[in-house]
């Protein structure tokens, strides 16, 4: 039931879910993608509320947000390899002793000069990229930076890392 005196982003909100919801589903076909989408939609919209004047425009904006949201998260899955568990296991069995051994070793030499030779705001943007498969905007918002400080650390991070290793290589 829509009250009169609600925001026009509440208000939005009770009108518009069922279009947004749809709108998201097209775009994610996983039920909890969904539903995180439209909480996120919310979030994010809930601390402009006040700038938003009318429901249409609240209802813009919630669909613009969501819409948006959807194409990030679906980036995200497309940088990721979905590899099924027993191709991952054939992989690993058709490696020679020799060729683990090597991966192992230039991972512990990536290791050592992540740790010697990088600040620790670059270590950090780093491992929540790399490791944990973060995006810019989370790991921007979980680290209080701009975006843009963060692509900057990420790109130095990773040019340093190659000078230092080309440099152990010659």
């Amino acid at each position: 039931m829509i009250v009169n005196n609600a925001e026009p982003l509440t208000e939005a909100f009770e009108s518009a879910r069922g279009r947004i919801v749809a709108m998201i589903s097209r775009m994610l076909h996983s039920p909890d993608d969904v539903a995180d989408v439209v909480q996120d939609t919310f979030c994010r919209l809930w601390p402009r509320r006040s700038t938003l004047s009318t429901t249409d425009e609240a209802v813009a904006m919630a669909t613009t947000t969501a819409r948006n949201l959807c194409i990030d998260r679906l980036r995200v899955a497309s940088r990721r390899q979905n590899v099924a568990i027993d191709e991952e296991r054939d992989e690993a069995a058709q490696l020679s002793t020799d060729d683990v051994y090597c991966m192992r070793e230039q991972f512990n030499i990536v290791s050592s000069i992540i740790e010697k030779h990088l600040t620790p705001t670059q270590q950090q943007v780093l491992k929540l990229r790399e490791f944990d498969g973060r995006s810019m905007e989370e790991i921007a918002t979980m680290l209080d930076m701009e975006e843009t400080a963060v692509r900057m650390n990420l790109s130095r991070a990773r040019k340093r890392i190659r000078e230092i290793y080309m440099e152990m290589d010659r």
